[in-house]
């Protein structure tokens, strides 16, 4: 249910973003986003966890921090040209190409698993899916 909720919740924010990008352009949009996001994430850290910091962790958390800023540009851009509905059929037929070969292999601790046919087949109508909305 959290997942469908936060689904939900990225198109409307891809939507806010590609609205405001036209005025404030991608770059400002970003820098603006990010900044709040950080200031929540802190409040919510600082009041309801006690985090174990290790330099590694960190620095995980810092490459996440840049890829968050570059999903977000790139899907409100993606999102201001053609649509959200289009931009989210590339953005969800790629992450789940990534995310396969991720847990496969098991990098960065994912959970390391198998491929059967219908996770293939899934995600080959999946990604049929997103064809038909970028073409038509």
């Amino acid at each position: 249910m959290i997942a469908m909720m936060a689904g939900i919740t990225v198109a409307f924010q891809a939507s806010l973003t590609a609205a405001a990008q036209r005025t404030l352009g991608p770059a400002m949009v970003v820098a603006i986003s990010g900044f709040v996001t950080c200031c929540t994430g802190l409040i919510v850290a600082w009041l309801w966890t006690k985090p174990e910091f290790s330099s590694r962790m960190v620095i995980y958390a810092a490459v996440s921090g840049l890829l968050g800023a570059f999903i977000l540009g790139g899907i409100s851009f993606a999102a201001g040209q053609a649509g959200v509905a289009r931009a989210f059929s590339l953005v969800i037929g790629s992450q789940l190409i990534a995310g396969l070969i991720l847990d496969r292999i098991g990098l960065f601790g994912a959970g390391e698993g198998g491929l059967s046919a219908f996770t293939v087949v899934g995600v080959a109508l999946i990604l049929a899916g997103g064809v038909l909305m970028v073409r038509f």
